[in-house]
């Protein structure tokens, strides 16, 4: 007869138990043979029985919450239990299998390569170093006249403020499915959120630039950076660094980024609705930026006054 395993399944990792020896008791009472430690289970819930061909019965012996065999309420009759069966204790889920069944197939960790800033302690850093630097360099590029070093740090703040707080949260997430906590992911992901978008809008400029058109700066930073990325990002951490199933992976990225999504979602709306709307300020193009090679430097005073003579030689002589 094969070994019996029962899994009691948690938000982590799952807790084994081998059953060799029947019958087995299951409860919260410190005399069962599997103690479970919820509320909602019974001092005595759940028999499990083997007859002498190998087949498994269940008895419940709950009167209060009862148990559930594949969704199907038991009574108080023993009940033939199907290999694998799902059990449910309560509020407490089991899995009742044989050692002889197939396990899923390892999933590799993708911790290196593209993925070292995810992982890695020091990469995590020089992402953050890196997020800083260039949220300085934004700032600084669109103040139009110079200020004080302070001035700078202090529009810095707020954004770091909430970069603590979301990785705090992430690493709070990450604990809830490996127990252990993980900053360093984390932190890179939280760069990424504020990185990526500044890349997105340089590119975005340039290629309204050259092709004389909004329809690139629409599609990135609307499209990608405003729907795309967070719900993105938040799938690959999951999947490639916490080796999240798949459809669980995209599924919980969703629900993380349905908040963000959704205000996104309501300020578009607002945008396009305003924008049909009459305006007294004239539109004009306001992508050009002060890093774009057409960007030519000002003219001296000098030149400009020199080059005004040569073109309009008669009515400056005049005067």
């Amino acid at each position: 007869m094969a070994t019996m395993i029962l899994e009691i399944q948690t938000r982590g990792l799952n807790q084994y138990y081998r059953l060799e020896q029947f019958p087995v008791t299951i409860g919260r009472a410190l005399d069962n043979d599997v103690i479970l430690s919820d509320n909602s289970v019974s001092p005595y819930h759940l028999r499990l029985e083997q007859d002498a061909e190998g087949q498994v019965f269940a008895h419940n012996l709950s009167s209060e919450n009862g148990t559930r065999l594949n969704k199907h309420q038991l009574g108080l009759q023993p009940v033939q239990v199907p290999i694998p069966s799902q059990l449910l204790l309560g509020n407490r889920k089991l899995r009742l299998a044989s050692t002889a069944m197939p396990v899923e197939t390892t999933h590799v960790s993708r911790c290196g390569g593209l993925f070292a800033p995810f992982c890695q302690p020091l990469w995590a850093a020089l992402l953050l170093l890196l997020t800083v630097v260039s949220l300085l360099l934004n700032d600084y590029l669109n103040v139009p006249v110079a200020k004080e070093p302070l001035f700078y740090i202090s529009g810095v703040l707020p954004t770091l403020v909430w970069m603590l707080f979301a990785t705090l949260v992430i690493s709070g997430i990450t604990r809830l499915f490996t127990h252990r906590w993980e900053f360093a992911p984390a932190l890179s992901v939280v760069s990424l959120f504020n990185l990526v978008p500044m890349v997105l809008e340089e590119i975005s400029g340039w290629l309204s630039y050259f092709l004389s058109s909004d329809a690139p700066f629409t599609w990135l930073m609307t499209g990608v950076s405003g729907f795309v990325l967070i719900p993105a990002l938040l799938y690959v951490y999951l999947h490639w660094v916490l080796s999240q199933k798949r459809l669980p992976a995209l599924g919980i990225a969703l629900v993380l980024s349905a908040l963000p999504l959704g205000l996104r979602a309501i300020s578009v709306l607002d945008q396009v609705t305003l924008a049909n709307e009459f305006s007294s300020e004239p539109y004009y193009h306001q992508e050009l930026s002060s890093l774009n090679i057409h960007a030519n430097p000002p003219l001296p005073l000098e030149t400009y006054l020199q080059r005004a003579a040569d073109a309009l030689p008669s009515q400056l002589a005049d005067e």
